[in-house]
C-alpha cells in the first residue's frame, strides 16, 4: 500500500487544478480576469515580500542567537582532539602524536594532505589520497555535529548548493578562533538554510492574507459578466484563468511540502523525497525551488 502513496500528490494535483478550472468556467472570463490578476498580483506581492522581509526577519531577531550559540559550541571541542579521534577511527596502521597535529594545522598550508603525507611517513599502507580523504570527510562529520542541529545537517544534506562552503568553515574551526569560525559557519551554512526556511513561511502566510481580500475585491466586478461575450468562449477563458490559480495553489503547497521535508530530515513515511521524485507531475513543482 505505502509503495503507492506517490499516487496522492498527483491526484490532488489533478483535483486542484480541476477545482480551480471549474470556478474559473463558472466566473466566467471577464471576472475570472480580475480574478486572475489580483491572484498573480498577490503571488508577486508575497514573493518580493518575502525577500525583502526574510533577510530583516533574520538579523532582528535570530542573528544573534545564532552567533552566541556557534561561539560556543565551537570553543567546546578542541580541534586536535577532533583530528586525532579522526585517524583512530580511520585505522591507517599508524598515526601522529597530538603536538605534531597542533604543528601541522599551525603551519600546513594543505593540512590534509600533508597529514597524508606524514601518516604515510610514518609507514601508512594507505595512499595519501585516501588517508587525506577520509579524515578529511570525518572531521567534517563531526564538525557538522557540534556545530550544527539536525535541522540545519538535513537541511545542508537536502539543499546542497543554495548554502555556502562547508571545507571553508572545517578550515577555520582548524586554524581559527571560535569567534571566527562561528562568523564563518554562520554566513556560509546558517543564515542561507535559516532565509530560505523564512522566505517560505513569509511568502505563504501573505499570499494566504492575500487571498482573503481577492474573493471581495473581485466580487466587486461582477457586473462585467454582463457584458456581452460569447457563451462557451467566455466558459473556456474563465476556466483557463482558473487554472493559474490552481498552478499558483499547488506551487504553494510544493514549497510547504519542501519545508516539511527539510524540518523532518526527510524521515517522514509520506513527506519525502523519495516518494515525490516517483510522481509523475507533483514532482516537477517541488524541484522548482526559485526561492534558492
Amino acid at each position: 500500500m505505502t509503495d503507492y502513496l506517490y499516487i496522492f500528490y498527483d491526484v490532488c494535483l489533478v483535483g486542484i487544478i480541476l477545482i480551480t478550472l471549474y470556478q474559473g468556467s463558472k466566473r466566467g472570463f471577464l471576472k475570472s480576469a480580475v480574478y486572475a490578476i489580483l491572484i498573480v498580483a498577490a503571488f508577486f506581492i508575497s514573493w518580493f515580500g518575502a525577500e525583502a522581509l526574510s533577510p530583516l526577519i533574520y538579523d532582528n531577531f535570530i542573528h544573534e542567537t545564532v552567533i552566541d550559540t556557534l561561539t560556543e559550541t565551537a570553543a567546546s571541542k578542541d580541534p586536535v582532539t577532533i583530528v586525532s579521534e579522526a585517524l583512530t577511527d580511520g585505522d591507517y596502521g599508524t598515526t601522529v602524536s597530538d603536538s605534531e597535529i597542533g604543528d601541522l594545522i599551525s603551519e600546513a598550508s594543505d593540512f590534509f594532505n600533508e597529514l597524508a603525507e606524514t601518516l604515510r611517513e610514518n609507514g601508512s599502507q594507505d595512499s595519501a589520497t585516501t588517508i587525506a580523504t577520509g579524515v578529511e570527510s570525518s572531521v567534517t562529520s563531526e564538525i557538522e555535529s557540534i556545530l550544527f542541529s539536525d535541522y540545519i545537517i538535513n537541511a545542508l544534506e537536502t539543499l546542497g548548493a543554495a548554502t555556502g562552503d562547508m571545507s571553508e568553515v572545517v578550515t577555520v574551526f582548524l586554524t581559527g578562533s571560535a569567534e571566527e569560525t562561528a562568523a564563518t559557519a554562520e554566513e556560509e551554512i546558517v543564515r542561507p538554510i535559516i532565509e530560505l526556511a523564512l522566505k517560505i513561511v513569509v511568502f505563504l502566510v501573505l499570499l494566504f492574507i492575500l487571498r482573503l481580500v481577492i474573493n471581495p475585491v473581485s466580487n466587486l466586478f461582477k457586473f462585467a459578466n454582463k457584458i456581452p461575450v460569447i457563451g462557451p468562449l467566455n466558459v473556456l477563458l474563465g476556466a483557463v484563468l482558473g487554472a493559474v490559480e490552481g498552478l499558483i495553489t499547488v506551487y504553494g503547497l510544493a514549497l510547504l511540502i519542501r519545508l516539511v521535508v527539510n524540518v523532518s530530515g526527510d524521515s517522514l513515511i509520506f513527506l519525502n523525497t523519495d516518494t515525490i521524485e516517483l510522481t509523475y507531475i507533483f514532482r516537477y513543482f517541488y524541484e522548482l525551488n526559485m526561492m534558492v
